[in-house]
């Protein structure tokens, strides 16, 4: 599948589901973030074998319920409950507890083998950087992800 087509799903799942996010007014967690989430789930989906559109929608919606910036630990729990309603609403058709799970999962630092949880889990590791945190390569669930931060570390090390 090629980018734009990711590009327009995720547009597609901003344009329905952005309005119903709580976190639309933050900075660090905002829609910006959610949308680059929703990009790199979907690219991973993509290399593992996940169904994309699935992927997109787990990766807009993982901190849809996100109340503040800092420290908010019931977040993962709120946005798979307002995710839920949502994919309900919006995308019937998807796997809605296999979402929810890998939304309500995303903030434990763990790793999985689950292949949707998975390309949300490393996608959403990735934008730590944008925090100034080191990515822990051991803490990613897919090869594609481990992948990826090997070559921009040795990107870094040639420059």
């Amino acid at each position: 599948m090629k980018k734009d087509k990711i590009a327009d799903m995720v547009k597609n799942a901003e344009d329905l589901l952005a309005p119903f996010c709580t976190c639309r007014g933050l900075g660090l967690h905002g829609v910006s973030h959610l949308r680059r989430v929703a990009i790199l789930s979907g690219r991973f989906a993509v290399a593992v074998g996940e169904d994309v559109e699935s992927a997109v929608v787990v990766g807009f919606l993982h901190d849809c319920a996100r109340k503040k910036d800092g420290n908010d630990l019931e977040h993962a729990h709120d946005s798979a409950v307002l995710a839920r309603k949502l994919i309900e609403r919006f995308f019937p058709h998807l796997d809605v507890d296999r979402i929810c799970d890998a939304i309500e999962g995303h903030a434990e630092g763990e790793v999985t083998t689950e292949p949707l949880a998975a390309c949300l889990w490393d996608a959403d590791r990735l934008e730590l950087k944008r925090i100034g945190r080191t990515i822990d390569i051991d803490l990613l669930s897919t090869e594609v992800a481990r992948r990826l931060v090997r070559r921009r570390q040795q990107e870094v090390k040639v420059k």
